[in-house]
């Protein structure tokens, strides 16, 4: 078997091993994942505004030429960088924001990466909890959410409420589902909105971890 071709099959096996639904603990076929990503890249309304296929020019670059859907939280980085202008583009055209659940943000990726004829490589970040906590008071998280159990200033306390985030997928979810809200609010604490890379995100959904622990270790903290 030629190189080019085994590492081909090695990163597909690879996707399939790391996307595996955390509800069931069991990993979800890779054409049932791809498909179901197809379904809400156009449910979403992705479509109207970036292509995938073809040479029609959208408004949007066309998502099949980049190799960053390789990585679920790389992908949500990209998208968390660009949520100012996707959100202003969107709430021009009268689009609303995707409600992202579930799989959703997983799904899309592995979509978007099934059609780049260059795939990419797959990108394993392991968070540091250090690291991810001077990113949350540095980048901007802390402005809003304040220190963890002290109660949030602008956003919820994310002491609090660390508790729901199952994994990174359901982290970067979140992220996205209630990034335009987030927007305006920052934009009335004159905010900056904070551009992070996948690794940046790792490191603090790490860090947003360790307060689960701290929270049971404090039992008379309320939800």
């Amino acid at each position: 078997m030629r190189p080019t071709r085994l590492m081909t099959l090695l990163g597909t096996v690879l996707i399939f091993i790391a996307w595996i639904s955390p509800a069931q603990g069991q990993p979800r076929p890779l054409k049932e994942k791809i498909r179901s990503g197809h379904e809400l890249f156009h449910m979403y309304s992705c479509a109207n505004c970036h292509s995938v296929v073809g040479k029609d020019r959208k408004t949007g670059p066309n998502l099949s030429r980049m190799s960053v859907w390789a990585s679920p939280i790389l992908g949500a980085a990209v998208m968390w960088n660009h949520v100012p202008r996707m959100s202003k583009a969107m709430r021009d055209r009268q689009i609303p924001w995707p409600a992202f659940k579930g799989e959703d943000i997983s799904d899309i990726f592995t979509y978007l990466h099934s059609l780049n004829p260059h795939k990419g490589a797959i990108y394993a970040y392991r968070g540091d909890s250090h690291i991810g906590k001077e990113l949350f008071a540095g980048v901007g998280c802390q402005a809003c959410h304040g220190k963890p159990f002290a109660g949030g200033s602008i956003g919820p306390d994310l002491g609090q409420t660390a508790w729901r985030l199952k994994n990174e997928n359901e982290f970067a979810t979140r992220m996205l589902r209630h990034a335009p809200n987030m927007i305006d609010m920052a934009k009335k604490a004159g905010i900056i909105w904070p551009k992070l890379t996948g690794n940046e995100i790792t490191n603090i959904y790490a860090y947003l971890r360790t307060l689960v622990k701290t929270k049971h270790r404090n039992p008379g903290k309320s939800n």
